[in-house]
């Protein structure tokens, strides 16, 4: 199942924590309010069960004071800003709970790739793992160094 959101990429930030309460920071939390927007609409009928196999590419949009120059260079180039991956991903995967999959624990693969971009978006593909076909093994244990495993 692929899927392509046109909305702007915004890493997961922390919870933060005060005396009384517990908030998100505004541009996390306008993330989740319009990708529940966007979301709402999309829900399947019958969700995503079992492992899931994830690809998700976030096109993160250049800068506008950069140089054309540069805007050229970097267009389709790996995006090298200072967020990292993962707190886009959980992003993305959280406000799609419910949607796609019942929980984002089902996602025991994940492939993820930010691009600069002139069109920001973020694109998902959605595969359903078979436990019954190329079934993987536990990795072996390792072996003491102290003899007798």
């Amino acid at each position: 199942m692929n899927v392509k959101f046109n909305i702007i990429p915004v890493p997961a930030s922390r919870p933060r924590v005060t005396r009384w309460t517990t908030y998100y920071g505004k541009k996390y939390t306008k993330f989740k309010e319009e990708m529940a927007a966007i979301t709402e609409v999309i829900k399947l009928e019958k969700l995503m069960k079992g492992n899931i196999y994830a690809e998700i590419c976030f096109n993160v949009q250049i800068p506008k004071s950069w140089s054309k120059k540069k805007k050229e260079a970097k267009n389709g180039a790996y995006c090298d800003n200072h967020a990292d991956i993962d707190n886009y991903c959980k992003a993305i995967l959280d406000s799609l709970n419910g949607v796609y999959y019942e929980d984002d624990k089902q996602i025991v693969m994940l492939q993820a790739t930010m691009l600069w971009a002139t069109e920001a978006s973020i694109d998902c593909s959605f595969t359903t793992l078979d436990s019954h076909s190329n079934a993987r093994f536990a990795p072996m244990p390792p072996m003491s160094p102290f003899g007798n495993n």
